[in-house]
């Protein structure tokens, strides 16, 4: 008998979470990866984690108060995250660009 419970369901609620916020955090994470290069700064994993979700949630606001509707707002964001997310991800494994390697590496402890 196995006493390990399976709840896929569960599983598969949980990757989505994991994959939205990822995806959310995209155009901040990749932002501060940009400045922490062009301004030569070295900051640790928590650092960089910490700046893109800040600057992430203060464009997903910015954008939010500047539509009509709020929603409009986070809808546009999330469009935004969605195509940073996907440029970064066409740049890693599509086209085998270093920074994009060099930024995912920068995230990843």
């Amino acid at each position: 008998m196995s006493t390990r419970r399976d709840h896929p369901i569960l599983e598969a609620v949980g990757i989505l979470v994991l994959f939205t916020a990822l995806v959310a955090v995209a155009p901040g994470a990749l932002l501060t990866f940009a400045f922490e290069h062009v301004l030569r700064l070295t900051l640790d994993v928590g650092q960089r984690w910490t700046w893109a979700m800040a600057s992430s949630v203060v464009a997903a606001c910015v954008m939010a108060l500047r539509s009509r509707r709020g929603t409009d707002g986070l809808g546009q964001y999330m469009l935004l995250a969605t195509v940073a997310s996907a440029v970064v991800l066409t740049a890693r494994f599509g086209m085998h660009a270093r920074w994009a390697t060099e930024m995912l590496r920068a995230y990843v402890p």
